[in-house]
């Protein structure tokens, strides 16, 4: 064998072997990839058919007590519902004199609360 030959076929052999080697050597992560352990969906809350009838009653009752279309319910507008007008105080959280949606919403019985249409007045 030829000494060219000899030379050649040792720097094949190292470049070979190192990268073998590089190959073989666990590659760093990549900051923005994920981890195999990551790839769980995530479980998505969605409202069952209950709760979706009780936000729209809800809802609906609001709309129909807020006579005046501000997005609030007063005290006047409130006496429309003995159950509500008896329940005003307690859900003013904020004690501003008037129940936004989400004060309405905490009312523990929305299904107690009944509009009588003689007492809503239109603005």
């Amino acid at each position: 064998m030829n000494p060219f030959s000899r030379t050649f076929y040792t720097a094949v052999a190292v470049v070979a072997f190192g990268a073998g080697s590089a190959f073989a050597a666990a590659p760093e992560k990549d900051p923005g990839q994920k981890d195999a352990s990551q790839d769980v969906p995530m479980q998505q809350s969605t409202p069952s058919t209950a709760q979706t009838a009780t936000s729209a009653s809800a809802y609906e009752k609001f709309d129909a007590i807020d006579t005046n279309r501000d997005g609030s319910i007063d005290k006047q507008e409130a006496d429309a519902s003995k159950a509500l007008s008896a329940e005003f105080a307690k859900l003013d959280a904020n004690k501003d004199g008037k129940l936004s949606m989400t004060e309405f919403n905490n009312a523990k019985d929305l299904a107690a609360i009944k509009v009588d249409k003689s007492k809503t007045k239109g603005y």
